[in-house]
Formats: structure tokens, C-alpha cells, sequence
């Protein structure tokens, strides 16, 4: 079963959905700063659908793509209830199929840091540049080894939810030789008077900033900024947790 699968319930009633929505915030900002109008997005791993929701309202032709059945599932019970159309596709990043299709590739929440084998996140970079059309944008975000080890690891308990029918709490480790930090998933549902019991562990690799940078160069696409914040698309430093990068494919 893929991860988020069972997750995904505890999922879309927490906290988890804000940061997605706030990256539709920012986006059309970013947009403009990079001098980009995009027609078709394609939302890898778009989870719940909070992004393409909002992508969608914005009247942008959005395809979005993840690998859990059940979060799919939240996102079409979404469109639905917005009245809104987008294609949802299920699917693993690291085998796109799309051809010279899309203007802008996404990919938010640190999910390509699941990729925690260097040859994964090449082979995702390589279907987004076969799936951008010349000139397209790639934007993704990616914890760095400092976010994972010493933020998030940093805090080794973590109530994520806690109310009268749901509880959930993450236990977080981090292995230096291998930069893989770990999640431990445990949660609580009330339904039909008893509780069920929700268990998951999800892995993310910290990456080095420059082996992001080659692993784009590799896959033939030519990275055009990063930042530590996107708010104001300040540059990282040492200490930051997340870093975003813009990338493009070749006009020629």
C-alpha cells in the first residue's frame, strides 16, 4: 500500500493542507518575477488537491498526479464540491509519460525528497523536462539536510492533532551517514464509537543543494534561481530548512 494511503484521512482534516494553499498564494508573484504566463500545470503529487483546487480557480488547465488512490480520492471530492474540472491522474513521478505537453511542472511539500536514491530524482526530473514544452518551468520546493536533521529531527515528538475524535502524533529521527530522516505516523480516529488505529512511516532523503542542482543539469534542465524564501525570494543560507528552486527547459 503507497504511503498516504492511510494517511491520508488524518491528512485533509489537519493542518497539512495550509502549506499547499499558501503555495497558490505565492505562485502568481513568482510567476510574474520569472516572466512566465502558464497555460497548462501539471501538480506532481498533488495529494488532496488543495493546489489544483486552487490552481484551477485562478483558470489555469491543471493536471494533477499522485501516487496514493486515497488522496486522490479527497482531491476529486474537492473539484466536486467547487464545482471545478481538472484532470487527476494516478501515477509514481518517477515514470511520467507526457510529452512536450505542460508550461509549468510543480511540486510542493518536500515530496521529492521521498526520492531517497539520487537515480529516483533523476529519473522525476527527467520525465518533468520530457513532459515541459521548450522554454517550460519547473518550481519545487526540497527540505535540506539542515531542515530534516536538525529541524525536524530536532523535535523528536510531535502532537500534529488533538481533539475529542482524533489524535495524531509523528516521531522523528534522522540517520546522518545515510541523510534519511524518519517518520513515524501514528494516529487515532473516532468512528462509529470505537477508535482506529492509523500507523505509517515515511522517509525523506536530504539532499546537498549542489546535487539538486546537478541532478537537474543531468536530466536537461537548466536551474534558473533557488531561493529560502519564497515570500520574497531571498536566497538560502546555511540554516534554511527549505529551498525552492526554478528551473527550465531549453528553448532549443
Amino acid at each position: 500500500m503507497p504511503i498516504y494511503d492511510k494517511f491520508a484521512q488524518l491528512y485533509t482534516l489537519g493542518p497539512y493542507t495550509r502549506y499547499s494553499q499558501r503555495m497558490a498564494e505565492l505562485l502568481p508573484a513568482v510567476l510574474r518575477a520569472l516572466g512566465i504566463e502558464p497555460r497548462k500545470i501539471l501538480d506532481l503529487a498533488c495529494g488532496e488537491g488543495t493546489f489544483v483546487v486552487a490552481a484551477a480557480k485562478q483558470g489555469w488547465d491543471v493536471t494533477g498526479l499522485d501516487a496514493s488512490g486515497e488522496m486522490l480520492q479527497a482531491a476529486r471530492r474537492r473539484l466536486a464540491a467547487e464545482g471545478l474540472d481538472a484532470r487527476l491522474l494516478q501515477g509514481d513521478m518517477r515514470e511520467l509519460a507526457f510529452t512536450d505537453e505542460f508550461d509549468l511542472v510543480t511540486c510542493w511539500y518536500d515530496s521529492l525528497n521521498y526520492l531517497v536514491e539520487q537515480a529516483d530524482l533523476e529519473a522525476a526530473f527527467r520525465g518533468v523536462a520530457a513532459a515541459l514544452r521548450r522554454g517550460g518551468r519547473f518550481i519545487f520546493d526540497m527540505n535540506t539536510i539542515f531542515g530534516l536533521a536538525a529541524l525536524w529531527a530536532s523535535d523528536p515528538c510531535q502532537v500534529m492533532q488533538d481533539t475529542p475524535g482524533l489524535f495524531d502524533v509523528h516521531i522523528n529521527s534522522y540517520d546522518y551517514e545515510a541523510n534519511l530522516a524518519t517518520k513515524r505516523i501514528a494516529g487515532f480516529v473516532s468512528q462509529g464509537g470505537s477508535w482506529v488505529r492509523i500507523d505509517e512511516e515515511h522517509r525523506e532523503r536530504g539532499y546537498r543543494l549542489e546535487e539538486i542542482a546537478a541532478s537537474l543539469k543531468a536530466s536537461g534542465l537548466e536551474e534558473i534561481a533557488r531561493w529560502g524564501r519564497l515570500e520574497d525570494m531571498s536566497p538560502p543560507d546555511r540554516r534554511t530548512g527549505r529551498v525552492w528552486f526554478a528551473a527550465k527547459k531549453a528553448a532549443a
